[in-house]
């Protein structure tokens, strides 16, 4: 049972610690675990200066979401950052672009689920895996973000410990002599190549996703003008350093990245330092992470920008409807799961790998841009101050955002320009080819 009801009907119960802890487990702490080998080859062993790249190029971005979230503590995201920066239908695209990621963030962890479950469970089907993780995931929304965060707190834990063990297993080999430090991850001059590191990067930004998703939980936050920013900031350098630490130990490990295996990168470099069990320990917990904690949280943060957008009445407005007892947006949330097993159950992998981060870094750039129109040009520019935060900051951020969106692959540019087209073509339905105003909800009186 579903009715319709107000914005400000969404439930209030997110701490700072709580986005802090859901923005981190979107961005998943084992992340390198899964992902290590697909960078190996575009960055020639150097991920964890690609990951030091994307943490450099996502803090700019990040401030520039803070401040944002700061003057408009509201659902939506880059959607309502951008429409409230420049203009609603600027708005519309800029949210509309960063759909296409949130869509492909729960499929790549659902097919990541798979191929890991089925090597942990052969005689299972590996469609199994992804049915019930999308039942499962759509269940646990319509229940409530605060439900969501409970999973996350207890998946952080799961993760941190697998991780921790890495870490002590890698010192005690680097404390016994057998292996030796060594720079490789960072920078090799025998292999290094701008090109494929920022390729790497182009890809490693998806990771760093879960903070924009913190911001579309704004209005479900306790003090949304202050938590929202804060959890920001903090979960883009605490994942990212971890990120670089993580990738770096690796390299100590393995600097013969050459000879690894792309599919089962990490996992070698995990038999190497802890033996079978850790292993068996890391797919245990990969399954259960990307499955449950991004898979939820990616749905999580679709159906509230769907949300938005079908309050404003830019998309339909049977996307606002609320559940009558949880206040979740359950038309958005069912919506994002079909579209999601759809597009898990016909999908490969590596097909979605390719084309993840064009919406996000599309998004990054305006919102940058956006913030130097409205806080700068437009407000304040009077004191050296503002000009650091509201002009040089956000040209950093989308520079960087920029740099990095034009390194992505041809696949990833062609697929998102025909979706940033179906967003234009709304946009040209919804006004009447420009005849009528865009439309959108006014934030003017609300606080």
């Amino acid at each position: 049972m579903a009715e319709n009801v107000s914005p400000a009907s969404l439930k209030v119960s997110l701490t700072t610690k709580d986005l802090l802890i859901y923005g981190i487990t979107f961005m998943i702490p084992v992340a390198p675990l899964a992902f290590y080998g697909s960078f190996l080859q575009p960055a020639n062993g150097m991920v964890a200066l690609a990951y030091l790249i994307g943490m450099i190029a996502m803090l700019f971005t990040g401030f520039s979401y803070a401040t944002m979230s700061a003057r408009y503590p509201f659902s939506g995201s880059v959607y309502t950052y951008v429409q409230q920066g420049t203009n609603r239908g600027l708005g519309f695209i800029g949210g509309w672009g960063i759909t296409l990621d949130y869509f492909l963030i729960p499929t790549i962890t659902y097919l990541i689920t798979q191929s890991f479950g089925e090597s942990l469970l052969p005689g299972v089907p590996g469609w199994t895996w992804i049915v019930v993780l999308v039942l499962l995931n759509t269940w646990v929304n319509i229940l409530g973000v605060n439900v969501v965060t409970k999973v996350s707190w207890a998946l952080f834990a799961l993760q941190g410990i697998v991780l921790l063990v890495f870490v002590i297993g890698t010192l005690h080999l680097l404390f016994t002599g057998s292996i030796q430090p060594n720079a490789v991850a960072f920078y090799n001059p025998a292999h290094f190549n701008v090109s494929g590191v920022l390729q790497a990067t182009g890809i490693v930004i998806v990771s760093y996703l879960g903070f924009d998703a913190i911001s579309t939980l704004s209005e479900e936050a306790e003090d949304p003008h202050h938590s929202v920013g804060r959890a920001i900031i903090l979960s883009i350098v605490g994942i990212g350093l971890l990120f670089v630490v993580i990738t770096a130990l690796a390299g100590f490990v393995a600097p013969d990245y050459q000879n690894l295996n792309p599919n089962t990168a990490f996992l070698g470099i995990l038999q190497r330092v802890g033996g079978t069990w850790l292993v068996k320990l890391a797919d245990i917990t990969i399954i259960l992470s990307f499955g449950f904690a991004s898979g939820q949280e990616g749905q999580t943060a679709i159906s509230r920008i769907l949300y938005a957008m079908g309050r404003d009445g830019i998309l339909p407005r049977q996307l606002a409807v609320l559940h009558k007892k949880y206040r979740t947006p359950v038309v958005a949330i069912v919506l994002v799961g079909a579209i999601s097993l759809v597009l898990s159950l016909t999908l490969s992998q590596a097909t979605v790998s390719n084309l993840v981060s064009f919406g996000a870094l599309f998004g990054f750039i305006l919102l940058n841009l956006s913030v130097v129109w409205k806080f700068y040009i437009k407000g304040d520019h009077s004191s050296i101050l503002s000009a650091i935060k509201y002009l040089v900051s956000p040209l950093i951020g989308f520079g960087v955002s920029t740099w990095i969106f034009l390194s992505l692959t041809p696949e990833a540019k062609i697929v998102g320009a025909a979706w940033i087209v179906a967003g234009i073509v709304i946009l040209l339905v919804q006004t009447k080819f420009f005849t009528q105003r865009t439309p959108g909800l006014d934030f003017s009186n609300k606080d």
